[in-house]
């Protein structure tokens, strides 16, 4: 199956990936902090920063968090291979920003949702300190437990 036409695949993530880059051009992220960035902006109304969440108010949308951090790993190498994000080692890892290569691809990706995404990123960024992926973890973290308790009380 071609990962490019499934939603929620490492396609997808990599092109929010592009978007929250070119949002924060001055920061180099690590793949814990994108993956955090990214859940948060995506379910922000969850986390009480926008009035809406963008991919809505699934039952089990907390139960994504696992397998949506192999998918940026994932999106994260393809994006390196393309040259649309640039690497540099540090002391955990790598710390990606976008390339100028990047920055152009992100000008076709227009539209409500990106827009709409761009914003609940800096939304993230206003709410969150984003090189502390512990606190950003420790919410994701509360939330889960949260909706598990809500769907055993259901």
């Amino acid at each position: 199956m071609n990962d490019k036409n499934l939603l929620g695949s490492s396609f997808e993530i990599s092109l929010r990936i592009l978007l929250m880059l070119n949002e924060l051009p001055d920061f180099a992220l690590d793949d814990q902090q994108i993956s955090a960035i990214d859940f948060i902006a995506v379910y922000a109304a969850d986390f009480n920063i926008l009035d809406e969440n963008l991919h809505g108010y699934g039952s089990y949308r907390f139960s994504e968090y696992p397998s949506r951090i192999q998918k940026v790993s994932v999106a994260l190498k393809r994006l390196v291979l393309d040259g649309d994000i640039l690497f540099a080692p540090n002391k955990r890892g790598y710390a990606y920003k976008i390339s100028s290569s990047g920055r152009t691809k992100t000008k076709a990706l227009y539209g409500t949702y990106s827009e709409e995404y761009k914003i609940a990123v800096r939304a993230v960024t206003s709410n969150y300190d984003i090189f502390n992926e512990g606190t950003m973890l420790k919410a994701i973290n509360q939330h889960t437990l949260r909706s598990l308790q809500e769907v055993i009380n259901e």
